[in-house]
């Protein structure tokens, strides 16, 4: 049953997303201990692969890769290191035609008050490999809920939420991370930091936009 908050992705759909990620830097949410860390790739000052995603350019390291959601018209895309491993950082690019999807999708509406998790499904755990232990968001509210400025002169929603991994055998948590979104919601355009790309502020910050 598909519930007014998105979902989390189907094992399907991690797949095709190649799901990877690693945990959320101290700056950017409260106090979280235990966060975990996954397979580190350093963005450095001297980012040079150029992304452009509708309205806007964001400037990654050289070298990263850029792959395409199928069945999305170029809407959802994912940005990651060359080589990354199935746990390391990586970054969503999401537009209209996912955020507010057609009847026949099986995406929701998104909405800013949960945190962007497609789905009808149990995911498994994006800081380890195998199926042993899913994810899930447990709060109700983000860690921390903002704005933040997007390329000069544009300000977008910003939240940060508290996700944990959990065994499916024992409904223990298992690791935690933190999700970090940006959202515009007058171009209907999505950043997702599925657990805490480094410097990954700095490039939002300086985007370019047409």
């Amino acid at each position: 049953m598909i519930t007014s908050a998105l979902r989390p992705l189907t094992l399907t759909a991690t797949a095709l997303l190649a799901m990877t990620i690693i945990a959320a830097p101290a700056s950017a949410l409260t106090a979280t201990a235990d966060t975990a860390t996954a397979d580190t790739a350093a963005v450095t000052a001297g980012a040079g692969k150029n992304v452009h995603f509708r309205s806007m350019t964001l400037t990654f390291p050289s070298g990263w890769k850029v792959v395409k959601a199928a069945g999305h018209g170029g809407d959802w895309i994912t940005v990651k290191p060359a080589g990354c491993g199935s746990t390391c950082a990586h970054v969503q690019l999401v537009g209209p035609k996912v955020l507010k999807p057609g009847p026949e999708d099986f995406l929701e509406t998104y909405k800013t008050s949960h945190p962007f998790a497609p789905g009808t499904g149990v995911s498994t755990c994006r800081l380890t490999t195998g199926t042993k232990d899913g994810e899930r968001f447990p709060d109700r509210k983000p860690v921390v809920a903002g704005t933040r400025e997007v390329g000069a002169g544009h300000t977008a929603q910003y939240r940060a939420w508290r996700g944990e991994c959990y065994s499916m055998k024992t409904d223990e948590k298992t690791r935690t991370f933190v999700q970090r979104e940006w959202y515009l919601p007058k171009e209907r355009i999505l950043i997702v930091d599925t657990s805490g790309v480094e410097r990954l502020d700095r490039i939002v910050k300086e985007a370019t936009r047409k």
